[in-house]
């Protein structure tokens, strides 16, 4: 059986160059907003591109986003501390969001604000490990966390309500074979 590649290199052509652009306003929008921290609109553009893009677009896309911002962002380095959440993050965003792709948006909206905590616990772990931690300094370091995790729930929302329906429009005029139904966040 001959991959869809092989079968319609048009196809092929126009995914990679979408995927491409698509990184490109990941990478992009986070610099414009690098100053503010924890305020960004990666989670809200990723829930999207869930809903529309193919696994085989969508999951190397997450991986090269957490590759370029590791490479491009000034604690970056490939640092395993960093790296390795941001990966296990970013992945559970796409595929969480894909799953709830044809759920009511009320549902939608309650994941990409609960991924902004959810976001900073994944890294609790690695900066256990990194700093060795006793439980009473993970408590205190979560809890210390909890603000910067706050905000970027609350970005979320904002991203969210500002986004979800004028992108997903644009989404649905692009993608008029993978179309999802944009209802109001009520």
């Amino acid at each position: 059986m001959k991959s869809e590649v092989s079968r319609n290199p048009k196809t092929s052509v126009r995914s990679i160059a979408i995927t491409a652009m698509l990184l490109a306003v990941l990478i992009a929008q986070e610099y414009l907003l690098i100053g503010i921290p924890n305020v960004q609109l990666t989670a809200t553009l990723i829930m999207i591109y869930a809903f529309f893009l193919k696994n085989e677009e969508l999951y190397p896309m997450v991986i090269g986003y957490v590759v370029l911002d590791n490479v491009l962002t000034p604690m970056g380095g490939f640092n395993p501390i960093y790296l390795m959440p941001m990966l296990i993050a970013w992945l559970l965003l796409a595929y969480v969001s894909k799953a709830l792709k044809h759920k009511p948006t009320h549902l939608k909206f309650i994941w990409i604000v609960g991924f902004g905590f959810i976001y900073g616990w994944i890294f609790l772990p690695f900066r256990a490990i990194e700093m060795s931690f006793t439980i009473s300094q993970m408590f205190r370091y979560l809890w210390f966390d909890l603000p910067f995790e706050a905000i970027m729930a609350a970005s979320n929302a904002a991203g969210f309500m500002i986004l979800y329906q004028p992108l997903g429009r644009v989404f649905n005029w692009m993608f008029p074979h993978r179309q999802i139904k944009l209802n109001r966040l009520d």
